[in-house]
């Protein structure tokens, strides 16, 4: 295979490029949300054994960034006496307290988030989308580096791993945006009679889309540069 070594350095830059941002995304959004969760779920945790040792059962949600409408501003007040600062809201953080009922304690805990066990899930599968994307760009990358040592041609399985890639990056994105619905949809229902008015619309992100279809078409490129390939080989 001529220009091996150029090739091995290119798919290297590739690689250390793939585990920095994979790093840096751990790093600086995993870590940071994770940690928080962690404080939040404990302070939740706290607030409910609290309540149960005072014999009044309570359910306790938390909603994180929830759209909202315009619906007037704010002015906030400034070091500067001649400048004028007005907030527009568009999303809120809500906390809401109230009688446990019938509801479980599994239910309970499910549904501290977003206030549906169901929201709860979609969060966790859209994790776990994330980091099968994350498996499968690994397994890519060691493959095509064993085939340009190996002098072989690239494995067919890589060709559907792309594919693979495209759906579930298309899947996490709207997995995402579901849990996002859905909690704002509970909390539309906690707000009624408030100042405040949920934007329930479903959030349609093209961009995700976009990214998907372009993976797709890099996999189909790669099918037909290998067809051709394995054609012109057996030709000869």
């Amino acid at each position: 295979m001529q220009n091996k070594r150029t090739y091995l350095k290119r798919l290297l830059a590739i690689y250390v490029a793939f585990f920095a941002v994979l790093i840096g995304w751990l790093a600086l959004e995993v870590a940071p949300d994770f940690s928080q969760g962690i404080r939040e779920g404990t302070q939740l945790g706290n607030e409910l054994d609290a309540e149960w040792a005072q014999n009044t059962p309570k359910a306790i949600y938390e909603f994180w960034e929830i759209p909202v409408k315009e619906n007037g501003s704010a002015t906030i007040e400034t070091t500067d006496s001649m400048r004028r600062v007005e907030a527009h809201p568009a999303s809120i953080m809500l906390k809401v307290s109230e009688p446990l009922g019938d509801r479980s304690t599994w239910w309970v805990a499910f549904a501290s988030t977003g206030g549906s066990p169901w929201v709860y899930l979609f969060s966790l599968l859209s994790l776990v989308t994330y980091i099968a994307i994350i498996v499968l760009m690994w397994l890519i990358i060691r493959s095509v580096r064993r085939s340009i040592r190996e002098e072989q041609p690239l494995a067919k399985i890589n060709v559907w791993r792309l594919r693979a890639i495209a759906l579930l990056a298309i899947a996490t994105d709207l997995i995402a945006r579901t849990a996002n619905w859905l909690a704002a949809r509970n909390a539309a229902k906690m707000l009624v009679g408030s100042d405040y008015q949920v934007n329930t619309a479903f959030d349609v992100g093209f961009e995700t889309l976009v990214v998907g279809l372009l993976i797709l078409f890099a996999a189909e490129v790669l099918a037909i540069g290998r067809d051709l390939g394995e054609e012109q080989r057996l030709t000869i």
